[in-house]
Formats: structure tokens, sequence, C-alpha cells
């Protein structure tokens, strides 16, 4: 599992060591340098002038800014041109790290000033490079861009050359994930103590890149509990419910899904697929006959419980449309909402009995999509009750509520989770899982392609957390689990995110993702990679 920390939280933890003389600088600077020595190695085959075929030698341009970010790119510097690598620093600030700037000079190298150049003079200067350093600003950085940094910036990514980032992307909030525009996305991420909050969060997430953690320390320093926390495929392997030799349908978990509607009868065959193909004992399907028929048609395993279609009111007690939820058999936890209208009965029913005050008992559960829709302000759940809502259901849900509908995802899931009770999974291209408890850490999952930008995956990962949520794992790591195993299925049905996906393709891809998983076989670079060079 990977650990986020806030801005201030990480400087707090350095603080000791700083004091009592610990060269974190140095440290910092020799792992830098040896990840650039493992890139370029990659990339060409070549690191020292002794390695070198004929053609110009490859050339590391460190934009250096005037804190400790920038000492840190201009040490490493200094030490890959001992090793006969070409490195030299671009100021980027009327001032710099005096100590980092010596370190190169004596080593060889140049430092340039971007204020001295002309843009002829920094176009050559970036075309002649093939990494850049982006260490212009650490911890401390806004997400606001200078004027006089815009033009080299944007020539930076107009020419494509590789960025690494070191300790965190320029202009992003550590803390928030809030990027601006402008900000370098990087191929990958040198950070130093601990990963920062805001490089695992929506904004963040997309500039970072894969991480490399340099131990520097910190771990004694640094509180037990993140700001936030990513699920790697290790926490997948501890946590998934395996079946046992005495393992029944009814131990394996049931799901009952109120899904599907005349107008989006699909639905409901989504939905119904993602929990099978995740592992349900059983599933169960309270749909209008025609939704029954397509379902069965598609998966002849679930279990159909038939109820009118359309908004007509429920009986009284536990009734979805219908169909008494205490008639249907067992069930360990129900789903409900997509394809449905905000006004179907079942979506009513489903929330009355998921409800926390509805017996004394814990449900678990979901409500998706038109589920969302029918929360009232009155409602309140526990934790073990998942809302799935993208942007706008999130919007619409805390208008209903009275919530601030424009804050971030981090903070509208928060707040969204705590007027409900209930764990939010916030969709996005990184799902941030907030529990209704403030002093739980944050989720945030980044395993998807953006290929699942389509009708009906949010279908499929309702069902997925169904399932998992009927095996009886806690709320918010169901969520977790449940976003990462779709981002995975999504990315195998996509070829890696190389071509389209329909949402019954992520569906049928569930098994491979999960088998990948659990067998270790190919853990996927999303987190932050521990680094031994700290310690040198």
């Amino acid at each position: 599992m990977i650990h986020g920390y806030e801005a201030e939280t990480v400087r707090a933890a350095e603080r000791p060591l700083l004091n009592a003389g610990e060269p974190l600088m140095r440290r910092a600077a020799h792992a830098l340098a040896a990840h650039v020595r493992a890139e370029l190695r990659a990339r060409t085959g070549l690191v020292a002038d002794a390695d070198r075929a004929p053609g110009p030698p490859p050339h590391v341009l460190v934009l250096a800014g005037s804190g400790a970010n920038g000492g840190d790119g201009l040490h490493a510097a200094a030490m890959l041109r001992r090793d006969g690598i070409r490195a030299d620093g671009l100021a980027t600030a009327d001032a710099c790290h005096q100590e980092g700037a010596r370190a190169l000079h004596a080593a060889g190298g140049t430092l340039h000033r971007l204020a001295d150049l002309t843009e002829q003079q920094l176009g050559e200067l970036i075309d002649g490079t093939c990494l850049v350093l982006d260490a212009i600003l650490g911890i401390g950085g806004r997400p606001e861009v200078p004027g006089d940094l815009r033009r080299m910036l944007e020539l930076i990514r107009h020419r494509g050359t590789p960025v690494i980032a070191v300790d965190l992307p320029s202009f992003l909030d550590a803390t928030t994930g809030e990027a601006a525009e402008l900000a370098l996305p990087a191929r990958s991420t040198v950070t130093f103590g601990a990963v920062k909050a805001g490089m695992l969060l929506p904004g963040g997430s997309a500039l970072t890149g894969p991480t490399h953690l340099v131990d520097l320390g910190l771990a004694d320093h640094l509180p037990p509990q993140p700001a936030v926390q990513r699920l790697q495929d290790e926490d997948v392997r501890r946590l998934w419910p395996r079946a046992g030799r005495d393992d029944s349908k009814y131990s394996r978990g049931v799901v009952a899904i109120a899904a599907g509607s005349t107008r989006y009868p699909g639905a409901a065959v989504l939905a119904c697929s993602g929990a099978a193909r995740a592992g349900a004992g059983m599933v169960r399907c309270l749909a209008p006959a025609p939704v029954l028929d397509l379902v069965l048609r598609t998966r002849p395993e679930v279990l159909g419980h038939p109820v009118p279609d359309g908004p007509a009111a429920p009986a009284a007690g536990s009734r979805a449309g219908g169909v008494d939820l205490a008639d249907i058999g067992r069930t360990d936890a129900l789903v409900v909402g997509p394809g449905l209208p905000g006004d179907d009965a079942r979506a009513r029913t489903v929330i009355d009995a998921l409800r926390a005050d509805a017996d004394g008992e814990v449900r678990r559960g979901v409500i998706d999509a038109g589920g969302i829709d029918a929360i009232q302000r009155a409602d309140r759940f526990s934790a073990e009750v998942v809302l799935t809502p993208h942007r706008g259901e999130a919007q619409r849900l805390a208008r209903t509520l009275g919530i601030d509908p424009e804050q971030d995802a981090p903070a509208l899931a928060r707040a969204l989770a705590g007027a409900t009770g209930a764990t939010v999974l916030m969709k996005g291209s990184v799902s941030v899982i907030a529990a209704p408890e403030a002093e739980v850490p944050l989720l945030a999952q980044d395993d998807a392609t953006a290929y699942l930008a389509t009708a009906g995956t949010g279908d499929v990962l309702a069902g997925i957390l169904g399932t998992l949520l009927a095996a009886g794992l806690p709320g918010p790591h169901s969520a977790a689990i449940a976003a990462l195993l779709h981002g995975r299925a999504g990315c195998l049905a996509s070829h890696g995110g190389l071509v389209p996906v329909v949402a019954l393709d992520v569906a049928d891809r569930v098994p491979d993702a999960l088998a990948t998983i659990l067998s270790g076989t190919e853990d996927q670079p999303h987190g932050a990679e521990p680094s031994s060079e700290g310690e040198r």
C-alpha cells in the first residue's frame, strides 16, 4: 500500500533530521543520479563517454529553482558529470542554490540563467537535451506558473523532451493535487522521504508517472495515519476473498441487484455480469420481465425476480416494486441503481432497506446511478453501503444535501460521506474513496484506461463492488479493490489502452485481470517503488 502525506507533515518529519545534521540533500541527489543513469541506459544503452558510439552524447538538463529542490537537482547533475554524463543546469529564478551551483561548476558543468537566454538560445538548449530534470519547485510549490517560465515549459512540452520530476512535478500542490495547466508531466518521479498526498490525487496522479520512493529515514517521524492511501496488487492478494474447500454458493456471498428498465435494459446485464465474473456465489436480479429475459440470455446462472416497471409506489414494508425483499431469499449485499430512473420504485425501497436505521442490522450494498438520485436529505447509512457517483451525480446529490457542489473531488467525496454516513467512491480517471469517518485516510486508485469512459462500464463496477461487499469486505476496501480490478480489466480489454472497449468486454476480462493480480505474475507500475539509493 502506498501512503501519501500532506506537505506540512513531510516538512515536520524532515525537521528533526535536518536539525541533527543528516545529509538529506546528498542522499536525495545520489538516488536521483542513480535513477537518471538507469533511465539513460534503458533509453539509449549509453551512459558514460567510454560507452558512446559516434554522435552527440546524451545531455541532461536540470531546471533548477532557487530552493532545496533545485539543490537536489544540481548536486545530482554534478554526480552525473563525474560519471562522464553531460549534465548542466538552467536556473529558473534570479537566485539559485549556491552549494549545488558550486558542485556543478566544480564538476565542469554549466549553469545557464533563463533570464539571459534569447528564445532561440533556449530552443537550441532544449533541442540538444535528451532528458530534463524538473527541479523548479518542491513541496512548497503552488499550481501557478510565473509568466517568465511559461515559454520554457511550452517549448519542453512541444518538443516532447522526457521529464523526470525531482521529488514531485513543479506547480503541483503537494497536499491537494491541484496542478497548473502548464505543469510538466513526468515519465517518472523520484520522490524523497515520503510520497506526497497530491501525487496520488486527481490532477497530481496524471503528472507524476511511476514513482520511485527514496528512503531518507523519515518513517519514525511520520504519523501512523497518512492523508491518502493507494492499494497495490499485494494488498489485493492479502484482502481478496478466496474460495475454500468447504464453501457453498451461499457462503461465497449472494448479491441482489435491482437494475435495468425499459429505457436501459442492458444495465442489468452489465451489473449482473460484473458481479458474476468477480466471483459472487449467487446473483439475483430484480427487474421487469423483459429485462430479465435479456439478462438470462447472457447470464443464465442469474436468478430472476420479476418486478413491475416504472415508478409505481411500493407497498408497505420492504417491497421493491411489488417484490418483498424478505421473500427473495438469502441476500448478503444489495445493489440498486444501474439503469434506473430516480423515481423507480426499486430505488426508494432498496434505499430504505439499506438505511442505518432500517432494523438495527448493518446492511451492505451499493447505491449507483438512479439510486443516487433517489437519496433524500434524511437518509443515513453505514460505511458498508457504498455510493458510486461520477462528478455530475455527486454534484446533484450535494445540492440535495445542502453541500457545496463545486469542491474538488477529494473534498466533495469527504463531504458526501460525512453527510450520509456511507462510503463514497467518486468515479473518475482517479477514483477517490472516502469513508464517513474524517480520520480515516482517503483512498485513491489510478488503475484505469481513458477508454473506460464509455456507457455501461459503471454498471460493471457496481456489480464487482456488490460481490466484494457480499463477501464481507469492509466498505472502503471493497470500493478500492473494485476500482482497481475494474481498471485493470479495462486495460486488458483495451490492450493496454490502445483500442476502445465496450462495457461487456470489461466484465469478461475481470477473471483475467484478477488472475494476473492473485498470481503475482505482473505487478503493474501504478505506485511508489522503494529505492535503496537514499542510503548511500
